[in-house]
């Protein structure tokens, strides 16, 4: 069967299809990728500075503590323009130039642009682009758009993977310039502690730095809003008194340090701490 001569199979490398498409962008270049390293830098490079520029990818503080995505590569990108959205539990690899559209196996990392075994569809349909442009801004279906995360949110971060402590599994020991196998922690099997509680708590500020110490008092990794908000409610009194809201502000709370891949939800209204 002959493929419609709008779509094309996209093998490695990755990058050249993308580069060759990059050079006549003009209006957007929407990424989705959930391992993200230097290797994502010749696209964006290519691509006009006045070009809306947006990359959605994972902030899970794990996937960085093992190399799998390179935080330092999302900061770059950051102060050079590029929009960073979080989602959790991201797998799609997209990536959208113009009118065209990619979707891959590959992520925008050395490995999956250039080196890996990669295949992908690509088209040249507007409408079929759009829509793949518009289901990446939505999440592909999650209960709420990935938020936009600040450059000074991203450099935080580095404190918050400096307070986790790792244990890799024998004969692992991935290179700071590469991403492990890509699947991160399905492939890794890493062993994930807190290091330091005080220094995680103060990567965070604001609500957020309020709700992780809530968190981390938790007499067990398993927990509702029922144990939580007693926990959290004297500490919300002091410092923000004229707010109402607690429970509401703790359920907000708690989907950022979902991003992070500090708090599982595990449905019915119960999370998990995925550290200890």
């Amino acid at each position: 069967m002959e493929l419609d001569d709008r779509l094309q199979i996209v093998t490695t490398p990755t990058a050249a299809w993308l580069l060759n498409q990059a050079k006549d962008c003009r209006f957007r270049m929407f990424v989705g990728s959930p391992y993200v390293n230097n290797g994502l830098f010749a696209l964006t490079d290519r691509v006009p500075k006045d070009t809306d520029r947006m990359l959605v990818t994972r902030t899970d503080l794990r996937d960085f503590a093992v190399r799998a995505s390179n935080l330092e590569s999302l900061c770059i990108l950051a102060r050079d323009g590029v929009a960073i959205r979080s989602l959790n539990n991201l797998h799609a690899k997209v990536y959208v130039l113009d009118d065209t559209a990619l979707v891959t196996s590959a992520n925008a990392t050395f490995a999956g642009m250039g080196r890996n075994l990669e295949c992908g569809l690509a088209t040249i349909d507007k409408q079929v682009s759009n829509r793949l442009a518009e289901s990446l801004l939505k999440g592909f279906g999650a209960r709420r758009y990935p938020p936009l995360v600040r450059l000074e949110e991203l450099e935080a971060l580095h404190d918050a993977v400096a307070a986790i402590r790792v244990s890799m599994p024998a004969g692992v020991s991935p290179s700071p310039d590469d991403d492990y196998s890509a699947d991160s922690l399905l492939t890794i099997e890493a062993d994930f502690a807190i290091a330091d509680d005080s220094a995680l708590i103060e990567s965070l500020s604001g609500w957020k730095k309020l709700t992780m110490r809530g968190v981390l008092e938790m007499p067990e990794p398993g927990f509702g809003m029922s144990e939580l908000l007693p926990v959290c409610q004297p500490m919300a009194s002091r410092e923000y008194p004229n707010n109402n809201r607690v429970r509401e502000k703790l359920r907000q709370q708690l989907q950022y340090l979902r991003d992070l891949g500090l708090v599982e939800f595990l449905g019915h209204g119960m999370y998990r701490r995925t550290m200890n």
